[in-house]
């Protein structure tokens, strides 16, 4: 998959679809499948493509929003998976905002990318204060020369899939729902860095994992059952995110343990995948009732984890 920052004429006349695909979650694997799909079937051969914006539009409307499903790295790395051929990306800032919704399709998708088909999804809005909507965008298909696939909307317990929706789980600890909804595990991913060294003198050293995208959401405190990605390999885990109490710390971390791995992994960079949550942080009398609850934690992420192998 290639990204593209400006025009180019080899991602002319495509398929695309639009939106800002936080999460990447069930509901939009849908529309980048249906847009591939279409693609590939006709006898032109047009590229398959995504338009977001990068920051998405929650970081510019809300300047201390710090909940993105999906940094661009992150997104890169699955939409690569799902077999989509670009990624166009426009820098969403108060300029664009304030376009009207025809001033947003003209200037921002046909001048630059004039393409054949726009494939969205059933509830997609765009332009000033999202007030361009399907029955819009249709309208202008006709001005401009595209077509216009709508995809119905993907339903999840009797509700619709949406990054709002996973939010909200993520942060109530319901890992296990956001990963459903997702269709993939909820990933957080960093370098390992310097910490205070309680785990080793726990007898557990952990990995205490330095995140650099400060937009990034991170769960609702707790241990959670995981597993870590290091150069290609996947090991069981269990992570806690929080402000070890027990020490009296007033700095939340995210420290992973990685179960029968031995190597000193200062400077590495890992990727955590959280799939369950196995219990509240909470303060304990002392290390040594830490140190038997840490035990437990880990028996309790092996059982957890055992069922994905």
């Amino acid at each position: 998959m290639r990204i593209y920052r400006r025009p180019n004429k080899a991602i002319r006349n495509s398929v695309i679809t639009i939106g800002s695909y936080d999460g990447i979650h069930r509901g939009h694997q849908v529309v980048i499948q249906k847009t591939i799909e279409i693609a590939r079937k006709m006898a032109s051969r047009p590229k398959a493509g995504l338009l977001t914006f990068n920051p998405i539009p929650q970081q510019v409307i809300y300047p201390d929003f710090h909940y993105i499903l999906t940094p661009l790295p992150e997104k890169r790395e699955i939409l690569t998976k799902l077999g989509i051929d670009f990624l166009y990306l426009i820098k969403f800032d108060k300029q664009l905002k304030s376009l009207s919704p025809t001033d947003f399709v003209k200037s921002q998708i046909v001048e630059p990318l004039s393409p054949c088909k726009i494939v969205i999804g059933y509830d997609h809005r765009f332009g000033k204060d999202g007030m361009g909507d399907v029955a819009l965008l249709k309208k202008l298909a006709k001005e401009f020369g595209f077509e216009v696939i709508v995809v119905k909307e993907k339903m999840a317990a009797g509700e619709p899939i949406k990054s709002t929706r996973i939010r909200e789980r993520l942060l109530l600890g319901d890992v296990k729902t956001a990963n459903r909804l997702l269709g993939w595990n909820y990933s957080i991913s960093g370098i390992v860095g310097k910490g205070q060294g309680i785990g080793r003198l726990l007898g557990f050293p952990t990995c205490n994992l330095k995140i650099n995208e400060i937009a990034k959401l991170i769960p609702v405190d707790g241990v959670y059952a995981v597993f870590v990605w290091y150069r290609g390999k996947r090991y069981l885990g269990v992570m806690n995110i929080g402000r070890r109490p027990t020490f009296s710390g007033d700095t939340r971390t995210i420290e992973t343990l990685l179960l029968d791995f031995k190597q000193d992994l200062y400077g590495a960079r890992l990727k955590v995948e959280l799939v369950d949550r196995i219990r509240p942080e909470r303060k304990f009398p002392n290390a040594f009732a830490l140190s038997e609850q840490i035990k437990k934690d880990i028996e309790q992420a092996k059982r957890i984890l055992a069922d994905f192998k």
